[in-house]
């Protein structure tokens, strides 16, 4: 991670040169400072001390679950700064967690849920944006069926969507691939679509 002082002397500079919006991001926004002994919260409310009242907007990036449950409260409290979008990107990925498992990913289905529903309580307009995975080895129907409703439960605004691609190196890689299917389901489109902030 990037010194705390180092990005917020970064901030002041930008401010200073006129800019009208800060997005701050990175492969994992949410794991920044566990390297360093710090933490996202620490980093985003140093970050808000030195913006103007008004005429900058902050963007929080992506982060995995695991790295904001402990941050829950805090995180609501900062996107319900008027100089915060009620904006962050969440990766779901699937709702099944035996998939989850298999991809070695570090959260359940609950822990997701849990992030997106107190997020939705604390924030109000609050967008969460997420991602999903279709066919990853291993992956049924009834895997498949969680995920949708799960999409359907939290009509997100952005959903990214790809299918699994066996990255070269990788275990999952090795595993057999997921039969494929297409079939109707209860969730309408419009839904489940990929889509891009305003001005991104």
């Amino acid at each position: 991670s990037y010194a705390l002082e180092a990005i917020v002397d970064r901030v002041k500079q930008v401010v200073d040169e006129g800019v009208s919006e800060i997005w701050l991001t990175s492969e994992d926004t949410g794991a920044y400072g566990l390297d360093i002994g710090t933490n996202i919260i620490n980093l985003l409310r140093s970050i808000l001390e030195v913006l103007p009242p008004a005429g900058v907007m902050l963007r929080v990036g992506m982060t995995n679950p695991p790295y904001i449950l402990e941050h829950l409260e805090a995180i609501g409290d900062i996107l319900n700064d008027d100089r915060v979008y009620s904006f962050l990107h969440v990766p779901v990925q699937a709702a099944s967690n035996k998939v989850l498992l298999a991809m070695n990913r570090e959260y359940t289905a609950e822990d997701f849920r849990l992030v997106a529903d107190t997020l939705q309580y604390k924030v109000p307009g609050m967008t969460i944006a997420t991602d999903i995975i279709c066919g990853f080895p291993g992956e049924d129907e009834a895997d498949f069926d969680q995920t949708l409703a799960l999409i359907a439960h939290y009509k997100f605004a952005i959903t990214n969507i790809s299918q699994f691609y066996p990255r070269p190196g990788t275990p999952a890689a090795k595993m057999k691939r997921a039969r494929a299917c297409l079939r109707a389901s209860g969730v309408s489109w419009p839904s489940i679509r990929s889509a891009s902030m305003p001005g991104s």
